[in-house]
């Protein structure tokens, strides 16, 4: 590449430089920059937690477009790295709900790459933790804050097995949560739906220390679309351009979920609101105390469309309230309220875009979650 492209000429590499020197600061919205004598179409969203960047969802943008915060992994290539397709479904989980989560793979790009991608699962919900793509046995992750959320929250990246052990070792010393590791296997071999009992060894590509014991596997609570894992299966078996369409797939599929998940939590918020914000757009947004025991109440009354697993209705009802008290209780969900409660009250002052009140529905399209109901 330094031999034969563009970054081998000297004089286009310093004119490229002078032109980006030229940019002006980035803000909310679609620009043109000029780029080595082409346009380069950017989307800046009016915040990084904003979900599906990265992907047309009409005619009018330009295929080429490049979103600031898309994520840099494509799970074209890196569902291949999992242990099943169900896998998947654990990992939105545990980020949805801010657990810990250790990223072991065998070069930095890909655990890079891989921390982006399940980041980017659970938008417009922001990661509250401390999220690292990539250390090494000398990062600060160690020493910054011990104690602290950025310790008790985390999404790292290593390519040292002997890390676990003295990720392990912090986690005891500060009270928190065992993190789940994910092992990224890079195998050859097709990826199953579901993790078979005589694969559960899923670390023996790693020289993982001796002296740590399995991993204890993380139970999920969120019942899998059998049609949409069997449809990835079907994608990944074949050889045309339904491989490449994998990631949009898996990012659409999770954007609903995440959608659905919070329809519940802004139902209850849309009662909370005071009614003078209703009445008088561009006004002062105000919403009244956020209470987990009412919240569970309107859920237990109007529900969810998200399936829970369970035997019985009893079951699955008591695995959706304790499900959604663990997220109204993390660090999530205020990063998620914090974030909504902003760009709402940017949309009302006429800060960020206009959004229309029609009676008790008020819609912005571009806003996470879309709209109050």
């Amino acid at each position: 590449m330094t031999a034969t492209e563009a970054i081998s000429n000297p004089s286009m590499l310093e004119a490229a430089c002078t032109q980006i020197a030229d940019w002006e600061p980035p803000r909310a919205g679609l620009h043109k920059l000029s780029f080595l004598r082409h346009p380069l179409p950017l989307e800046v969203a009016v915040h990084s937690a904003f979900p599906l960047q990265g992907i047309s969802v009409t005619s009018t943008i330009p295929p080429q477009l490049v979103s600031a915060f898309q994520p840099s992994g494509s799970w074209d290539a890196l569902i291949h790295l999992l242990p099943s397709l169900s896998e998947l479904y654990l990992l939105f989980e545990q980020v949805l709900l801010c657990e810990p989560i250790v990223v072991l793979a065998k070069n930095p790009q890909l655990c890079s790459e891989f921390v982006s991608a399940i980041v980017d699962l659970v938008r417009p919900v922001p990661f509250a933790g401390d999220v690292r793509p990539y250390i090494t046995m000398q990062s600060e992750f160690f020493n910054n804050n011990i104690g602290g959320r950025a310790t008790r929250h985390y999404l790292i990246g290593i390519t040292n097995p002997f890390l676990l052990k003295r990720i392990s070792a912090l986690s005891e010393d500060i009270g928190s949560s065992t993190p789940h590791i994910v092992y990224l296997q890079g195998s050859s071999a097709a990826v199953p739906i579901r993790l078979h009992h005589h694969r559960h060894q899923i670390h023996v590509d790693y020289q993982v220390p001796g002296a740590m014991s399995p991993p204890n596997r993380a139970r999920g609570h969120i019942s899998k679309d059998q049609t949409f894992l069997k449809n990835i299966d079907t994608m990944l078996r074949s050889n045309g351009s339904d491989a490449a369409e994998v990631s949009s797939v898996i990012r659409r599929h999770f954007a609903y979920i995440t959608g659905a998940f919070l329809a519940p939590i802004n139902r209850y918020l849309a009662t909370l609101m005071s009614s003078s914000a209703i009445t008088s757009p561009g006004g002062n947004l105000q919403y009244s105390h956020f209470s987990e025991v009412d919240f569970l109440q309107s859920l237990s009354k109007h529900g969810t469309s998200i399936q829970f697993k369970g035997q019985t209705s009893i079951h699955r009802h008591k695995a959706e309230a304790a499900f959604y008290s663990k997220f109204c209780r993390s660090s999530n969900f205020y990063s998620w309220l914090e974030m909504k409660l902003g760009l709402e009250k940017e949309a009302f002052a006429g800060a960020v875009g206009q959004g229309t009140i029609q009676g008790q529905k008020t819609e912005w399209p571009w806003l996470p979650g879309g709209c109050i109901e």
